[in-house]
């Protein structure tokens, strides 16, 4: 069970892999569509990789105990997973999966049945499918290896770089949803002020048949039609630029921001809450055409 750094390096890819293959296949089983699960672009989910490298080097001599490597496997990827939800959070001010409604969770970044799940899943890959994997990886010449880690170290540092930029550009992007939505709002309440009445819902200020049906109402108001006027080029202002942030959205299936909306389906952002689901829906196939329905 003992291996050399350069070995390590590439089990560490290797069930990275085999982690995402995982998340795939569970996510298409639930969901009946193909999705990248991970937090990168590539087909790797690091949390495995760590996790299952962490495991192999505290067993050491006990990777043949089967109650010390179930201990090892509740402790070690709960801790892996707890830091890794934490750091994401703390970089990017979402939840990128969120335990919160099961029992005994721990900030809602893991769970006792899920910890309880990694310790019997150790078990499998610890004492069953590690032995070959690593028989194979320890027959590969060294100059090989080493070159095939670099290659692949390298890679992997570019798309964290470029995967923590889409998820800082997804951060921007419901950051200026919610500025135009706070825009929106504010052309209400001038319109409402300027004509008396009740102030116009969500909906009735999007649709426009809502709109003008609320505003007939309103008919030989002093400044009712002025302030109509003024009111809907804000708003055509608003929605042209609403079109353009969910469309560019809507195309990023494969790399970008909305592929991370999709990989990861349970994201939720305390500072863009009602922002974020009305997106969800919108790239879902929910309320197209606008900030769509509750």
């Amino acid at each position: 069970m003992t291996a050399t750094v350069w070995e390590y390096i590439l089990i560490f890819f290797i069930y990275a892999f085999m982690g995402w293959t995982t998340e795939v296949i569970f996510a298409a089983l639930r969901s009946h569509t193909l999705v990248n699960r991970g937090f990168l672009n590539g087909p790797i989910c690091p949390v495995y990789g760590f996790g299952m490298v962490a495991m192999l080097v505290l067993l050491g001599p006990w990777a043949r105990s089967m109650g010390a490597v179930f201990l090892v496997g509740v402790i070690v990827p709960s801790l892996v997973e707890l830091i890794a939800g934490a750091l994401l959070y703390k970089l990017f001010h979402a939840r990128w999966w969120d335990y919160s409604e099961k029992p005994f969770n721990i900030g809602g970044f893991i769970c006792l049945q899920f910890s309880l799940a990694w310790g019997a899943a150790a078990i499998v890959m610890v004492m069953v499918v590690h032995p070959p994997i690593a028989r194979l990886v320890a027959a590969i010449p060294e100059t090989a290896l080493r070159i095939t880690d670099l290659v692949l170290l390298a890679v992997f540092a570019a798309d964290v770089g470029v995967s923590a930029a889409e998820a800082i550009g997804l951060e921007r992007g419901l950051r200026q949803m919610e500025e135009l939505r706070a825009a929106l709002r504010r052309g209400s309440d001038l319109l409402t002020e300027l004509v008396g009445g009740q102030a116009l819902t969500a909906d009735e200020l999007w649709d426009e048949g809502k709109l003008q049906l609320a505003l007939a109402r309103m008919e030989g108001r002093e400044n009712a039609a002025e302030a109509l006027a003024q009111f809907k080029t804000r708003r055509s202002e608003i929605m042209t630029r609403y079109r353009e942030l969910t469309a560019r959205l809507d195309r990023q299936r494969f790399f970008g921001a909305g592929r991370l909306l999709r990989a990861f389906p349970t994201l939720k952002s305390p500072e863009h809450s009602e922002t974020l689901e009305r997106l969800r829906r919108h790239l879902h196939g929910f309320g197209r055409g606008g900030w769509g329905r509750r």
